[in-house]
């Protein structure tokens, strides 16, 4: 497919941009993009209340969006400083003007990959201004942002407040003392602070200073977008509310406008996470009856008990403290929040206004009744990183430079340092204690990686202990070691290895120790010396943890093993809580979406805008226009119109799943209304083969034991059984199935089917063949079908995992038709009794599952298909997919040529007739055919940009691929002996 993007830069979520057309010079934060999947979210309207649109967005596609909250391609949805209301936008009208990363991010800058290892902010700051507050024409010093008046006309700007320029992020700190993500440490539990309440104090226009216990009955002025109040945060109320205040100065007087400024804020309560107590051992897991309360008090805020980690805290030693490779990043701040400088005398002798960075007016607390009112507005950020490259080398450079890199949600990719193991595993000895536990072969770290090529050099361990707890390794064995690192290296394929995310660390992780190293015993008695930020990563199985919480600060090396996670800013806040399922995918009931029905919506409500006024769109200018009224092809300009912005100045949840093909209908009479056309690979044609089995059979033998539905009841009534009977007329019916579909039932129990799919040409699938069972409950067709797929990934070529982001291990098979997956009622997605059928079943599972490029089957990937940044990706998961499908051929033919039937049972002849016989299909020998004809397209010197993970791959790939062809060699001959026999 043609690419739909050019060379500019991209822009992501939480960039940070200015508009071309804005005349008050806004700035603010992209919240979503058409290519990040995880920002998008249907029903937008539910999370933002009003969404602006901007003139250049065409009024179906702003309709789209308010429906399926994504983006269209090349428009992204703003979080405005200066405005509640968020705002879609083409990307042509932004500019970026900083990208903010954290220590660990993966990033990307052209062809190079690399991690983030420090980050450096610098901030304009804008300090109090004056502003008249004109029913009572008194003049308050207030924090202040250009914001519309007419959304506050009581408001009049007298004089702005001082600009200081390039003030680095180290020196400044949030003007309140607890903030929402803050890092407490309480009675040995680690947690983060999940909200924040406070006790507001106002001073008023008359100078009375009175303070509010609830500050949800104060209201921001002038659209500040505030959701908390701050020092200089300008706000509104009822007199009633004053009445009821705690007076500081003052008493009430029903003639003072209920208008005033914040000059303190106090935190009385906090609600927290509790995330890890102590350990002393692996072993040890939290109990989580005797966390703390989820709300700690200002008897506990405010006592020495509570400790605030602070990750500006540096150790005072010399020798490799300040190493490139070791993180000390900044705190990342936003524009629009509220800070102090931590040393203002410092500050003030530094900004003295005789250089750029301009003057520090000091605002006398005896000026504003002993409140210090040295708060300052950050209006923008410039942020640089140093970046440690897949080759070893560090630069620094802007963050506007460089992206995220995408390969962060590929599976297979490997990292320098990064501990793996190989996909094979071998048996703990008979006296270990652990014999259920998973143990590789293999222990290793990755020194050097070619992402291009999906290889690594790697050092083995030896002497390995590693054992892990489930297949996924992501629990650790208790106990297990590393072992000593060897000093040969060995080029492996990504694919033969696996990077478990149990003994991995990222910089920026917080972990627990389980041993206490000498130094950090140095520290003093009761100081926290057992929680840090891991800040590097040595090559060898170790890392640096910084004891942040200790006095004085330390930092000490100790093997990764000896860590336990605590929390991952990469990865969510627990490491141990998963999703119930425990596989971490999503999959919504819908009932999130629910509060806000399209049907129900009328363009007359307040939520459509033009060019920023409430205008709803019918009630719009007759003279608007976009390009697509003129008479222009719209969807043209969409195809050249990418997620870029205007050149820079200086320097899961899952959408629906892919649309079953509902246009398949079945007549009364059971022919289908239109050919299998619609299918977009080229077709076997095996029908049309000597000797070849029937496409649908109905077998008299007993149900075979491995049948995953063996055990559920038969039809118990005439209505059931008359839509089994239908079914199978329908399936029957001469060319009805699709080629390479093969349907099997039971004369005994019709309600149960076994199918067989030969993968299509053209795909990774090609060849392989891939086994499901159905069942049609006893509440059929007002339900539909249940399904098993039978995954054979883990019995051949040494490759594990799913073959296609719909087809899980455990058998579930993720389909809208099936019920599996929420689909688009728009669309008509799900089953519908009476008119879905299971040979619609099976074509999407042919059409739309077994498909070129599974990698966009993945839940919410539609979208990304196309995108030049994304086809990488995609490409890497097409040949790994081509991988783990040989295994599916593997498997079956191999219990064959030993005899055996276990598990194929029903279709056990024809498998043979595919892959074994004389007299067949020989799909084998073809399969042996195209895997040598890639492995020729591939040699050494095949242009990356040439690869799309099937006819020509990557090295790493064809290095297990030659494996596999040995091995189906290997095959091939034993059928023939078996054949001659």
């Amino acid at each position: 497919m043609a690419s739909t993007e050019d060379s500019s830069p991209q822009l992501h979520v939480d960039d940070v941009c200015t508009s071309n057309s804005s005349n008050l010079q806004a700035v603010g934060y992209i919240d979503r993009t058409h290519a990040e999947v995880e920002s998008h979210a249907p029903y937008p309207l539910n999370v933002y209340g009003r969404v602006q649109r901007h003139k250049q967005v065409p009024r179906q596609l702003f309709k789209d969006f308010l429906r399926d909250g994504v983006p269209p391609h090349g428009f992204v949805l703003m979080q405005w400083q200066t405005t509640t209301k968020a705002e879609l936008v083409p990307c042509s009208d932004l500019v970026l003007l900083d990208r903010s990363f954290m220590s660990g991010d993966l990033v990307r800058k052209g062809n190079r990959s690399g991690s983030v290892v420090s980050t450096r902010t610098k901030c304009t700051l804008l300090g109090m201004c004056d502003v008249r507050e004109t029913k009572s024409n008194k003049v308050v010093k207030c924090a202040w942002l250009p914001l519309p008046m007419e959304e506050e006309p009581s408001l009049e700007l007298v004089a702005d407040g001082t600009l200081l320029y390039d003030v680095p992020a180290s020196e400044l700190k949030l003007v309140q003392t607890y903030n929402e993500g803050d890092i407490i440490i309480y009675k040995n539990w680690i947690g983060r602070v999940k909200d924040c309440f406070d006790e507001v104090t106002v001073k008023l226009t008359d100078n009375g200073v009175v303070s509010i216990t609830d500050s949800g009955n104060l209201e921001p002025m002038s659209g500040d977008p505030e959701e908390r109040f701050a020092v200089g945060s300008l706000i509104k109320t009822k007199k009633g509310v004053l009445r009821t205040g705690r007076w500081v100065f003052g008493t009430y007087n029903p003639n003072t406008p209920p208008v005033g400024v914040v000059v303190e804020a106090r935190t009385k309560e906090c609600q927290v996470d509790w995330l890890h107590h102590r350990m002393e051992r692996a072993s040890e897991f939290p109990l989580w009856s005797s966390a703390p309360e989820g709300f700690l008090g200002p008897d506990e805020l405010e006592s020495e008990e509570v400790r605030l980690y602070d990750v500006s805290r540096m150790p005072n030693t010399s020798g490799d403290a300040h190493k490139p490779t070791k993180a000390r990043s900044d705190p990342e701040f936003q524009g629009g929040l509220r800070v102090r400088f931590k040393d203002l005398p410092g500050a003030c002798a530094k900004y003295n206004g005789s250089t750029a960075h301009g003057k520090l007016e000091k605002l006398d607390r005896a000026q504003n009744l002993g409140y210090d009112l040295n708060a300052f507005t950050i209006t923008s950020t410039t942020t640089e990183a140093d970046v440690l490259w897949s080759d070893k080398t560090i630069e620094t450079v802007r963050t506007t430079c460089i992206i995220p890199d995408p390969s962060i949600d590929d599976e297979d990719a490997v990292f320098p340092g990064e501990i793996i193991c190989t996909n094979e595993t071998r048996a703990p000895p008979p006296e270990a204690m652990t014999s259920w536990a998973i143990t590789p072969t293999r222990v290793g770290v990755a020194q050097r990686v070619n992402g291009k090529d999906r290889v690594a050099h790697v050092k083995w361990f030896n002497e390995t202990t590693l054992s892990f707890c489930d297949k996924n390794l992501t629990l650790l064995v208790p106990d297990t070691k590393l072992g000593t690192l060897s000093e040969e290296e060995e080029e492996v394929s990504f694919y033969d290895i696996r990077a478990p995310k149990s003994v991995n660390r990222n910089r920026g992780d917080y972990v627990l120790l389980l041993k206490i190293p000498s130094l950090a015993q140095q520290t003093e008695t009761g100081s926290i010396n057992w929680f840090g930020e891991i800040v590097d990563l040595g090559m060898n199985g170790k890392c640096t943890v910084r004891l942040g919480a200790a006095e004085p600060v330390q930092e000490v090396e100790c093997d990764i093993t000896d860590t336990v996670p605590a929390m991952n800013l990469h990865d969510g806040d627990n490491p141990f809580v998963e999703n119930g399922d425990g596989t971490g995918e999503y999959l919504s009931d819908g009932s999130d979406d629910m509060d806000f029905d399209m049907e129900d919506f009328s363009e007359e409500e307040d939520v459509w805008f033009e060019d920023g006024q409430d205008i709803p769109i019918d009630d719009a200018d007759d003279s608007w226009s976009t390009e697509d009224e003129e008479g222009h092809d719209f969807s043209d300009a969409m195809s050249t119109q990418d997620d870029s912005p205007a050149t820079e100045q200086p320097a899961t949840h899952p959408v629906p799943a892919p649309r079953p093909p509902q246009a398949v209908q079945i007549n009364n009479d059971g022919a289908t209304d239109q050919t299998m056309s619609n299918i977009p690979v080229e077709e076997l044609l095996l029908s049309s083969l000597s000797n070849a089995p029937a496409a649908y059979e109905i077998l008299e033998t007993e149900v075979p034991s491995g049948h995953h539905y063996l055990l559920q009841s038969g039809p118990t009534s005439a209505n059931h059984m008359k839509g089994v009977s239908k079914e199978h007329k329908i399936l029957s019916a001469p060319g009805a199935l699709p080629e390479g579909v093969y349907v099997r039932t039971w004369e005994s129990r019709m309600d149960l089917i076994r199918v067989l799919f030969v993968g299509p040409l053209g795909t990774p699938y090609e060849y392989a063949p891939f086994m499901i069972d159905l069942h049609l409950p006893a509440q059929y067709p007002y339900e539909p079908p249940k399904a098993f797929f039978h995954s054979w990934t883990a019995e051949g070529a040494g490759m594990s995992g799913r073959v296609n982001p719909n087809l899980y291990e455990e058998g579930k098979i993720c389909l809208s038709l099936l019920g599996t997956w929420q689909g688009d009622e728009a669309r008509n997605e799900a089953w519908t009794p009476h008119q879905s059928t299971v040979l619609q079943v099976l074509v999407s599972i042919l059409g739309l599952v077994l498909v070129r490029e599974p990698y966009y089957n993945e839940a919410g990937f539609e979208p990304l298909q196309g995108l030049s940044s994304i086809n990488q990706n995609s490409v890497a998961y097409t040949e790994r997919t081509y991988l783990r499908a040989r295994a599916f051929l593997i498997s079956p033919v191999s219990r064959l040529c030993r005899g055996e039937t276990a598990g194929l049972e029903g279709l056990e002849n024809v498998l043979r007739w595919l892959y074994i016989n004389s007299d067949g299909a020989k799909l084998l020998p073809k399969a042996i055919k195209a895997a040598h004809t890639i492995l020729r397209n591939s040699e050494e010197g095949a242009e990356v940009e040439a690869r799309d993970g099937l006819s020509v791959v990557s090295r790493g790939a064809a290095l297990p691929l030659k494996r596999v062809v040995a091995r189906l060699e290997q095959l091939e001959q034993e059928s023939a002996s078996q054949t001659e026999q």
